[in-house]
């Protein structure tokens, strides 16, 4: 029913996009209207680049499916662009001409040459947009921030290293993984934390899993490295990035905990672990909220995680939603450390995302708790960033 949504909304979608479109291709391709197949093959072309985001979406796990996932998603981020600027100056033309009118008298007529003007600049600034942000999207910048050892009640200086949102699929490469465990082993880290979202809803998709595996096993660190799972982390059907199936039906792929082993990465799942070798603090991970995973309906309670723990001890939470922020303070949580969101990712999404959402990305209080968010390593959807960057983020405690 879900999918059944999404489709009908994305069509409805497509369709209002093109009747937009008709117009100023038939002013230039055939403003006498004489050669109906100068229209009919542009609009056809476009019918099926859009297809392949629904094809993707209907196909079942295998190489034909990823296919159209893959190009679909590369689509998808051209459409976003191309589609957007194009009705932005169709908007204003609109606005010019009703000023036109209102001032002069008469309609203002939009011409050929305007039209041509108009799909000559949607497409530079698609084009434009989609390769700044694919070289954006594969560029792992390094964020920091410098907190008092206090803050997790710590006796010495630590420095924690935090990655999320690898969202290894379809569109992936293992040069980006590369580069960001490059940077990470840069930082000499003593402790490094991955939020979730390893895989990107298909373990299967992930073209070569030793391969992927080997790279991040090359991460070091002093105390080792703990990760928690996302809403991604289980098999699932994907439209341009999203998924549309009940937390019930998203189960994890029996892989997948043997290929966390091969990482490196100690897994938390709803439970509370002292790290050995840091004194006074505990790492508590939890299960997603979304996509708890392995058919779990519902995580477990923040309050509940936390019941019983010795006062002297601060936790450090790892989750992979900034969710609960307003409960930090009453849990007994220090610092919360979440990725998710990927600062919105693409343009206009991260001006949503800072709008409507608690906390899109960066460090902020709760009450005498305090939350970080990253943007993340990798992508969903559309293999670009926008406005947003790829990072690791290092937290110094002094």
């Amino acid at each position: 029913m879900k999918l059944t949504i999404i489709i009908i909304t994305y069509t409805v979608i497509v369709l209002a996009v093109m009747a937009l479109l008709y117009r100023p291709l038939r002013r230039i391709l055939d403003p006498d209207r004489k050669h109906p197949v100068r229209m009919a093959l542009p609009i056809l072309l476009a019918v099926t680049m859009a297809s392949f985001t629904v094809v993707g979406a209907l196909t079942p796990d295998g190489p034909l499916c990823w296919f159209f996932q893959r190009w679909g998603n590369i689509i998808l981020g051209y459409f976003i662009y191309f589609f957007g600027t194009l009705f932005i100056l169709v908007l204003c033309l609109e606005v010019y001409g009703a000023v036109h009118k209102a001032r002069h008298g008469g309609k203002w007529q939009q011409g050929r040459s305007h039209a041509g003007i108009i799909l000559v600049i949607s497409l530079i600034v698609t084009v434009a947009l989609n390769i700044a942000g694919w070289n954006v999207a594969h560029d792992v910048k390094v964020t920091g921030y410098e907190l008092p050892m206090d803050t997790l009640g710590l006796k010495e200086p630590l420095r924690i290293v935090l990655v999320g949102d690898l969202h290894i699929g379809v569109n992936s490469s293992p040069e980006l993984y590369r580069d960001m465990v490059a940077r990470i082993n840069e930082q000499d880290a003593d402790l490094v934390l991955i939020a979730g979202d390893l895989i990107n809803s298909s373990f299967g998709a992930m073209e070569d899993p030793d391969a992927y595996a080997s790279i991040f096993s090359e991460i070091r660190s002093k105390y080792g490295s703990y990760a928690i799972y996302g809403n991604h982390d289980v098999d699932e059907p994907l439209f341009g990035g999203f998924t549309y199936i009940d937390k019930e039906e998203a189960l994890r792929n029996p892989a997948m905990e043997g290929w966390v082993k091969a990482c490196g990465w100690q897994i938390l799942e709803d439970e509370v672990v002292e790290v050995p070798g840091i004194e006074g603090m505990l790492l508590a991970g939890r299960r997603d909220e979304a996509k708890p995973g392995d058919g779990i309906d519902e995580r477990q309670p923040l309050e509940e995680l936390l019941q019983g723990l010795d006062s002297d001890n601060k936790v450090l939470l790892l989750q992979h939603e900034p969710t609960d922020l307003k409960k930090l303070e009453e849990a007994g949580v220090a610092l919360s450390l979440s990725g998710h969101t990927h600062d919105g990712q693409i343009f206009p999404g991260n001006i949503y995302c800072r709008l409507f959402t608690e906390q899109s990305y960066g460090l902020k209080d709760w009450g005498s708790s305090k939350a970080i968010v990253t943007s993340g390593v990798g992508y969903y959807g559309p293999p670009i960033r926008v406005g947003t960057i790829s990072e690791i983020v290092v937290i110094d405690f002094i």
